[in-house]
């Protein structure tokens, strides 16, 4: 995707707010900018745990400390990586909330993150929920949320 020089002017403005404050982003924001990150670097780089690279337009956080190499990527190696799963917030309007991705234990959803699954929105009333929202036996995990 090209950008207009406008656009790319924005865009660097943007990047310059926040240079220096990505590592701090909420996951539910940085999720939502992965461009904000450093590219993931298969070349000998040391990455510490916690650590958040972008990997083919993705947010990623490294499970452990590690040296690179080019066959570790993200999604080669996910026993070093996790995708950043996207989640809204009680503040988020319903039309913004994502869809729900099913997360493994390395990516689970927060307490009151909110996503979309099968026309409703679902929010977490647990940490660390990996549960599918709606799915018989989570309804001390996921609650159904009604606007109105």
């Amino acid at each position: 995707m090209a950008f207009t020089e406008e656009e790319e002017g924005k865009l660097r403005a943007i990047i310059a707010i926040f240079d220096g404050q990505a590592p701090s982003l909420s996951s539910d924001v940085a999720a939502k900018c992965p461009a904000l990150f450093a590219a993931w670097d298969g070349d000998g780089h040391a990455y510490s745990e916690g650590e958040r690279v972008s990997f083919e337009g993705v947010l990623y956080t490294c499970l452990q400390a590690h040296t690179s190499q080019p066959d570790w990527s993200p999604t080669a190696a996910p026993s070093l990586w996790a995708k950043v799963l996207e989640a809204g917030t009680p503040d988020t309007p319903t039309e913004e909330v994502p869809e729900w991705v099913q997360p493994d234990s390395t990516n689970p959803y927060p307490l009151g993150a909110r996503v979309k699954h099968n026309g409703k929105v679902w929010e977490s009333l647990v940490a660390n929920n990996v549960w599918e929202p709606g799915a018989a036996g989570t309804e001390t995990v996921w609650r159904e949320v009604t606007e109105g």
